[in-house]
């Protein structure tokens, strides 16, 4: 009997166990399964991650600003010092160290400091004490050519650049590399073009200068007209990385300067024409591979 009833107690006794061991594994399974998705979960989280951070190393470098190599010095005239954002453009190509060290500039403040007419000597002096490669005048004083001769006998390698002249045009022709002019209306008098340009057109005119210098020594025998259309395309190129439109979209055309009575085209003063005008004005057509495309810009802006 007492065989017996331990024969009958001896299932009974092994169903509990059964169902322990049973809980157990479902436990332990249960919990593999939560650890393995956790460790899937993480590693998504750290390659989605890994991934963002590639792609915003990749438009980092795409928009990696560039080191200005030469060093420059800009004159600026009484209708542009005051243009709080001449080198905005400049600033969104070039890094701060590189313009920090290469950028002078010399205002037409700094001119009449200590005079009521400006004292276009100091561009000398300016020169004597920081060297430079080249020379960038916006709207330079009347008698500035006078100093630009002086700089040209004195410095032969010093590449002068004469954007926007308010200078007559023959002296400036005979002592720089090249003068840039945007074509206005005959009605415009010269001393009240300057506030009628867009802020967007001096900003896009001072980076194609500098561009030009950037680009001195690549092609050192080529023409002022070619080069300067190599520096214009080349900036147009530049800011629409940045997501600027060069010119704010107008698409000027870059031609000669033509004498109407003459018939002869300027080998070195070239003029910046909108679309409206197509280089009418001169009697010539536009040199349609300098042509900047783009749509015209609404915003305009106006001297500070």
């Amino acid at each position: 009997m007492m065989k017996k009833n331990t024969d009958i107690a001896s299932p009974v006794a092994a169903y509990p166990v059964y169902l322990r061991s049973g809980g157990a594994l479902r436990r332990f399974l249960r919990q593999t399964i939560i650890r393995a998705g956790f460790i899937i979960l993480i590693a998504g989280f750290i390659a989605g991650a890994a991934s963002c951070g590639g792609k915003n190393d990749s438009r980092k470098q795409s928009h990696q600003k560039k080191e200005l190599r030469h060093s420059l010095l800009f004159v600026l005239g009484k209708d542009f010092y005051q243009y709080s954002d001449l080198f905005t453009y400049l600033s969104n190509v070039y890094d701060s160290e590189s313009l920090k060290a290469n950028l002078h500039i010399l205002s037409y403040r700094d001119m009449t400091a200590k005079t009521k007419q400006p004292r276009l000597s100091i561009i000398s002096e300016r020169l004597a004490a920081q060297s430079v490669e080249a020379l960038i005048s916006i709207g330079i004083p009347e008698g500035g050519a006078r100093i630009l001769r002086t700089a040209q006998e004195k410095y032969p390698d010093l590449h002068i650049f004469s954007l926007l002249p308010v200078e007559e045009i023959l002296p400036l022709e005979a002592y720089s590399d090249v003068v840039v002019d945007f074509e206005l209306p005959d009605s415009f008098a010269k001393a009240d073009r300057a506030v009628n340009i867009p802020a967007h057109d001096v900003q896009t005119l001072v980076l194609c200068a500098v561009t030009a210098v950037e680009q001195i020594n690549e092609l050192p025998e080529q023409e002022p007209f070619p080069r300067f259309a190599r520096a214009v395309a080349t900036t147009a190129a530049m800011l629409k990385e940045q997501g600027i439109a060069a010119w704010g979209g107008t698409p000027y055309a870059l031609h000669p300067y033509k004498d109407p009575e003459l018939n002869i085209s300027s080998y070195n003063y070239l003029i910046l024409s909108p679309p409206s005008s197509g280089g009418a004005a001169d009697g010539t057509e536009p040199e349609t591979g300098a042509a900047v495309t783009g749509e015209r810009g609404s915003a305009v802006g106006e001297k500070q």
